[in-house]
């Protein structure tokens, strides 16, 4: 089956095709991002927006970091939070909170008709810390996964596939691949 990933982010093509094991496709969208704290909401609205422009099975996904002593931000927002602040700035915005904890939450929806969207989500807890290792692929920098001594950025990619929310939700999706191949 062809899988079209509709993203403009080559790191999020090359790793989601090396967790699925399968070359996917990209189809680059610029797919406008409702403001919203609801993960799975706003992966449910780029998902169709996604298959009216291709009109075939296709992909989304999106990545959100939650500081606890934030409550839900900035979640989803934490694209706009890397432009405006640098991970720098993330982190020096924690400097007067005590609870630098956090969580991150992978969702990726998928749809081969435009009617059912599936959703399968990937969540790890850990810390918000100093930049460390890697700054080239979003906020895996300054995220440290809880029992680990390494940020995102400082692990290898074999490493960090297996602990990531990415990682997580597209072993999910592969799963639910199989099961849908084993039925046909």
């Amino acid at each position: 089956m062809n899988l079209h990933f509709a993203t403009s982010n080559p790191n999020k093509l090359r790793e989601l095709s090396e967790l699925l094991e399968h070359q996917l496709e990209s189809f680059p969208l610029d797919l406008q991002e409702i403001q919203t704290t609801d993960l799975q909401e706003l992966v449910k609205n780029k998902l169709q927006q996604a298959y009216e422009h291709i009109q075939a099975p296709v992909i989304v996904e999106d990545t959100s970091l939650y500081f606890e002593a934030w409550n839900e931000l900035p979640g989803p927002l934490v694209k706009w939070f890397l432009q405006n602040l640098g991970l720098a700035g993330m982190v020096s915005a924690l400097y007067g909170f005590d609870d630098k904890s956090a969580h991150a939450v992978c969702c990726l929806g998928f749809t081969n008709d435009g009617e059912s969207m599936h959703l399968f989500e990937g969540k790890v807890k850990g810390s918000i810390v100093e930049g460390r290792g890697s700054i080239n692929f979003g906020w895996d920098a300054i995220f440290q996964p809880a029992g680990h001594q390494q940020t995102f950025g400082e692990m290898t990619p074999e490493e960090k596939h297996r602990l990531s929310p990415r990682g997580k939700a597209a072993a999910k999706f592969k799963h639910f691949l199989t099961r849908k191949a084993k039925q046909t």
